[in-house]
């Protein structure tokens, strides 16, 4: 099945999206990453905060990983 929404929307969507992050976990924390739980060093998460508040932490990644789909989507020429 395909869907077609204007690129605009769904641009508008994802910025909503943004926005509901924003008051996950007493606000993102926006130095977090994704990482390999079994090769990452423990004290780095713990220096970013990994540990304090894991759902700030995820709220954290899930704006950076919407704001570069953001971008690519920007970056992209739209064919009618």
């Amino acid at each position: 099945m395909i869907i077609s929404v204007s690129k605009e929307e769904l641009i508008t969507l994802l910025l909503k999206d943004i926005k509901a992050w924003e008051n996950v976990g007493g606000g993102p924390n926006l130095r977090a990453f994704e990482f390999d739980p079994k090769t990452i060093n423990r004290q780095l998460l713990e220096e970013c905060g990994f540990y304090k508040n894991r759902e700030a932490w995820i709220a954290g990644v899930q704006i950076r990983k919407i704001r570069q789909y953001i971008q690519e989507l920007e970056e992209t020429q739209v064919h009618p």
